[in-house]
């Protein structure tokens, strides 16, 4: 069985140990001293016996399977030190607790994801028609060109132009008018999409990701942005892909998995690193 030994003395002088000498050759002769300076018969043994037994006390009496000096010290200690302690909510912070880097909540990044998608799309709708003036370009390039034999096309053109347009500004028959359909939009959806956390479930940034093929060829490395989430848009073949992760810091560690994907896959990934809770 093991044995305390941090609280062990070596018997240097005897059967003492050297604090227990010290006491019994400080305390004794300082006893014999007050009896040989004290004249009064009683009060002189009386004083001796109480400094020399304080000596042997402190060498050989125990309180609490504690020595007694030990127990003599913690007892001042106790008392002269403050038995309440008064909060204070406007104490400054500690030192080690300044610029610390909090990351938000991965949440909270995909609503904003959701918030600029919807964005996109209502600027998409409500985009100002812009005229198209791509056959004034031609005409002045002709021009340019051929200044002679262009003149004439030019003037017919400037007066198609103005009826069609002025035919435009006309409004439609009653019961003849469409509704206006806005132009369609196509939201760009990742392929895949993950966050990389740590055991306490908070993101971590930097993380490179490895996406591997069968034979071990790296065809995707991915990174983590400062919220921890990754994502790819160009599409892979639906099989299993092995997912290495690495941090440049080797702070975090974590297990090679396997992963099969599918021609969509819509719910974000999610990767702890292996650590000792």
């Amino acid at each position: 069985m093991p044995r305390q030994i941090t609280s062990f003395e070596f018997k240097l002088i005897g059967f003492l140990t050297l604090k227990q000498f010290i006491y019994l050759v400080v305390f004794i002769p300082l006893g014999f001293i007050v009896f040989k300076l004290i004249s009064i018969p009683v009060l002189n043994i009386l004083f001796a016996l109480a400094i020399g037994g304080i000596g042997v006390a402190f060498a050989f009496i125990p309180v609490n399977d504690r020595p007694l000096d030990v127990w003599v010290k913690n007892f001042f200690k106790r008392i002269t030190s403050p038995t309440q302690y008064v909060y204070h909510k406007k104490n400054p912070p500690i030192y080690f607790l300044k610029n610390l880097f909090f990351i938000t909540d991965p949440h909270r990044v995909m609503t904003h994801i959701e918030s600029q998608e919807k964005l996109a799309v209502y600027l998409a709708n409500n985009k100002p028609q812009v005229k198209d003036t791509a056959a004034k370009k031609k005409n002045i390039i002709s021009l340019f060109q051929k200044p002679s034999a262009s003149l004439k096309p030019q003037a017919k053109s400037i007066s198609t132009t103005g009826i069609t347009s002025a035919a435009a500004d006309k409004p439609a028959p009653a019961g003849q008018a469409e509704k206006a359909q806005p132009p369609s939009t196509v939201v760009r959806k990742p392929f895949f999409s993950g966050v990389v956390k740590n055991h306490r479930l908070i993101p971590l940034p930097g993380i490179l990701i490895y996406v591997k093929n069968d034979n071990g060829g790296v065809i995707r490395l991915l990174k983590t942005n400062p919220h921890g989430v990754f994502a790819t848009f160009n599409p892979l073949t639906p099989k299993e892909y092995l997912f290495e992760f690495k941090d440049p810091k080797n702070t975090y560690f974590f297990d090679t998995m396997s992963l099969k994907l599918e021609e969509a896959n819509p719910k974000p990934l999610e990767f702890f690193s292996k650590e000792l809770i």
